[in-house]
Formats: structure tokens, sequence, C-alpha cells
């Protein structure tokens, strides 16, 4: 293995050695790909450099290599190169470092600029050099090519699953998977009786708050499946709120029906906390993926889609819809706005 490219100021400087894995399950399962980059610290000592000046950075574990906005290793890592702190930078492949071209390829141009030298486990690369430069350029390339690859093999194979009402994910709470992988309901007695009860309370009352006050009155917690990483899937009660009740009403799959695709990543806003596109849902006339009858139900379809109405009309936004009926004196109260050709209308008709 040729050492020709490596000089004493190279070796003067720091050799940084990148560490990452796209996920911590990743990170966990894939021990084999973590113990080899750790290697490359001694791939480094071999190279020339004293202990003392070979950095690991590791602390982008986990974290997806398509942007650099949230890899602050990364960031370190270019920021130390471009003060000239750095004589090499090692690596077990392009995809490590970056899987978008735009950083990759920032990293070359700032790495050609203060002479830093690029290292894998078979080969050093100068960015000043063509050649270098080139090959460099390609393995970006392709790790950019082999991330849009998997990612879309990954992508239609899931809607394909979810076509056939296959796709598993976690249940709403009040269904099970079966031995078959079917959904189920829930053999806790109790569980389905409290979400019939909240349908039936819908009923009566026709408004989520008066449905959540009913709940209370009578002493009654609500059932909700843990999703953090502690508890996973167990049961607890928790007090009524107005979201779990909606919650509840608004999922279809109450009425025996299968969904998938109903929430649009398409959109522009993002959060400021992840970065990750804010999701909206679609209408229902819209939903890609709908399979009635796919699993026993706690309602019926018909008393969904009128469920749903009702909750829109007792939002008030306007002209669409009349909102809440509210306490009141009046005959028509809650049904009749305030407007003379409205109170007209209605006084003609009477």
């Amino acid at each position: 293995m040729s050492t020709v490219k490596i000089q004493n100021r190279h070796c003067e400087r720091l050799a940084y050695v990148y560490v990452r894995q796209s996920t911590p399950w990743q990170v966990i399962e894939h021990r084999e790909s973590t113990e080899r980059q750790y290697h490359l610290r001694d791939r480094a000592l071999e190279l020339g450099w004293p202990a003392s000046r070979v950095e690991v950075i590791d602390e982008d574990q986990g974290r997806s290599g398509k942007t650099a906005i949230h890899r602050s290793g990364f960031q370190r890592l270019v920021t130390e190169v471009g003060l000239g702190r750095v004589g090499i930078v090692l690596m077990l492949e392009a995809s490590r470092l970056a899987r978008n071209n735009s950083d990759w390829y920032r990293l070359i141009e700032i790495c050609g600029l203060a002479g830093t030298l690029i290292a894998d486990e078979g080969a050093i690369y100068n960015p000043r050099e063509p050649n270098d430069r080139l090959l460099l350029g390609v393995k970006g390339t392709l790790s950019e090519a082999e991330l849009f690859t998997l990612r879309t093999r990954l992508y239609e194979g899931r809607w394909n699953k979810a076509r056939k009402g296959l796709l598993q994910f976690p249940l709403p709470v009040g269904f099970v998977y079966g031995a078959d992988d079917g959904w189920e309901l829930d053999p806790d007695t109790q569980v389905r009786e409290r979400l019939q009860y909240v349908f039936a309370s819908f009923r009566r009352h026709l408004v989520v708050r008066r449905v959540v006050r009913d709940l209370k009155l009578n002493g009654l917690n609500l059932p909700v499946r843990v999703v953090s990483r502690e508890g996973y899937g167990s049961l607890v009660w928790k007090t009524p709120s107005m979201s779990a009740v909606v919650r509840i009403l608004h999922n279809p799959a109450y009425a025996g029906v299968y969904v998938y695709g109903k929430w649009d990543y398409g959109g522009d806003r993002r959060s400021a906390r992840s970065g990750k596109v804010i999701p909206h849902q679609l209408p229902m006339a819209q939903w890609p993926v709908k399979i009635d009858a796919h699993h026993p139900a706690y309602l019926s379809w018909e008393e969904y889609v009128k469920n749903n109405e009702q909750m829109r009309q007792n939002w008030h936004d306007g002209e669409e819809t009349r909102g809440v009926a509210r306490e009141g004196d009046a005959l028509l109260q809650g049904m009749v706005c305030c407007g003379v050709g409205k109170l007209n209308d209605v006084s003609r008709r009477g």
C-alpha cells in the first residue's frame, strides 16, 4: 500500500476517524461494521500518526447521512479541516461521511484547499490531484445513488404490502395481532367495553367535550398503549381528554377499515426541532389505500362517516359549518345565525 502521498506536514496535524451508523438499531445490530470503523484508528497509527494525534468522531452514531444539519460531528470535522488542523480524514466508505453530493463535495473542496488527505480501508486520496478527486466524486455519487435506490426499493415494497392490507404497524388500542398476523379485537373485556362506551356516548351527546365530561363524571379512564421504548406495548389507563377522544373517533380502524397513506408529507412546513416535514391529513376521498371489512369493527362505516361529519359541523369556521349548539332560551339556539336575511327567511317559513 503506497504512502507516498503522506508528507511530514500531514503527520504534524491531526488524523480524524469518522464513525457513523444511520440508525440506533444499526448501531446495536451491525456491530461488525461499527468495529471496522473503529479499527481505522489502527490504520492511522500504521500510516505514521502518533496515538496522541488520532481522534475519533462518533457523536453522529444513529443519525442519517442524508443531511449534515443535525450531525454535529460532521460539522465539527468540516470546521477542523477548514482551520487547517487535520492532516487526514479516515472513513470506512464515502457513505459514512455523507449520503448527498452537496455535503460530500463541500468536504472534498475544503480538504483540497487545506491540503487534507482522505483515506478508506484500501486507499489514500489527495483531493488536489485530478485523478483522486475524480475517484472521490464517483464514490460520493454512488453513495447518494445507493441511498435513493434503497429508499425506493423499501418504499415500493411497503406500499405493495399496504395495498394487500398486510403491512404491519402499531395497532390502535382495542386491537391486537392474532396468531396469523391478522387484526383481532383486544381480548381484554374492559378495553372493548370502554371503547364501546365512548362511541355510545358520542351517539347520545354528539359533542366530544360532553363525551369527555361524561367519562369523567363516571370515573372512567381511557385505555392507552405505551409507544415509548420503556414498556412498549403495555396497557395503561389515562384520564380522558379531548385529544384522546378525537383520536378514537377519527380513526377509521374502529370501523373495520384498513387505511394507509392518509397523511401527506409533501408540504413545506418543517419542525424546528427535528427538521422533518410536518404532515397534514388528506381528505377521505384521497386516501390511497382503503380496504373495507378488513378486520372486526366497533362501529359501522356509515356511523364513522356520520360521526366525522358531526365533528366537522361542531367546529365553527364561518359559513360552511354551524358550530356546536350552545345553551340558551332561544327556540333555535345554535341553529340560526344572527343575520337579517336569515331571520326573515326563518319567519317566512314559520
